[in-house]
């Protein structure tokens, strides 16, 4: 039951992409970094530092700066027919409107540097966090997401389960990199950057509202095996690959 044991460690509010899924994202997208946005990575953060150095940074400051846990999420109301920041994000504290200010505070380079170099930090871990499908669900009144699941004989809630449960469940950091990379060389990459934020927040909302909680049955308990675990893990894969990419050109528009 060691797994139970992390997760009930983890504080309640981080809600996002486990160390391990943020670390995974960042390695990915540095393989596709510009060399124009690898030098301005260096010239923010110093010769020495890679996003991965940085990726799990806005998940770190969580107890210490509370304010900022919203920005990981977004939810959006069932029956929805798109994104509606004016009903989603009345005050401009989901992560949507967030990746969106962080990106305009590192373009602009007219904050003090610490500012920017913050926004960046911030950057990267929201990057993530924008992939991961239960960030975009629903309210919790609607969602699913303390509905108990069973993976590899631990039970733990839907949430749980999609934050690190899936991810430990597929091996070392290592063994997971290597499939996100072999997803992404077998991706038309040109078509995932296509798009504003509000479309990956919807596509993401998407996978949530049509895989992830009907997956999830009417009974006490649901067992993640077989194909569903399949298609979860499939899943979770396709969505880092696809926040790798996306990060990778989220920093080319930062730094044109």
């Amino acid at each position: 039951m060691l797994l139970v044991s992390v997760l009930l460690a983890t504080s309640a509010s981080a809600l996002a992409w486990s160390e391990q899924g943020h670390r995974i994202v960042a390695l990915a997208a540095e393989e596709y970094l510009s060399d124009n946005a690898k030098r301005r990575v260096g010239y923010l953060l110093g010769a020495d530092v890679r996003l991965v150095d940085v990726a799990t940074w806005a998940d770190e400051i969580l107890q210490e700066r509370p304010e900022t846990e919203a920005w990981h999420s977004i939810t959006i109301p069932r029956g929805a027919e798109g994104v509606d920041l004016a009903r989603d994000c009345p005050v401009g504290d989901c992560i949507t409107v967030k990746v969106r200010d962080c990106i305009g505070i590192v373009r602009l380079a007219i904050r003090p540097r610490e500012e920017a170099r913050e926004a960046f930090k911030m950057l990267v871990n929201l990057a993530g966090d924008l992939h991961q499908p239960l960030l975009s669900g629903y309210p919790p009144g609607e969602s699913k997401d303390d509905r108990a699941v069973v993976l590899d004989g631990n039970e733990m809630t839907l949430h749980e389960a999609w934050e690190r449960g899936l991810l430990a469940s597929m091996g070392s950091e290592e063994d997971v990199l290597q499939q996100v990379r072999q997803h992404i060389r077998s991706a038309y990459r040109d078509a995932w950057t296509r798009g504003t934020l509000r479309d990956w927040t919807w596509e993401n909302h998407q996978i949530a509202a049509s895989k992830v909680y009907p997956a999830v049955s009417a009974e006490d308990r649901t067992v993640l095996d077989g194909e569903a675990l399949q298609a979860a893990t499939q899943i979770v894969i396709e969505r880092l690959a696809k926040s790798a990419v996306r990060l990778a050109a989220l920093l080319d528009v930062v730094w044109p």
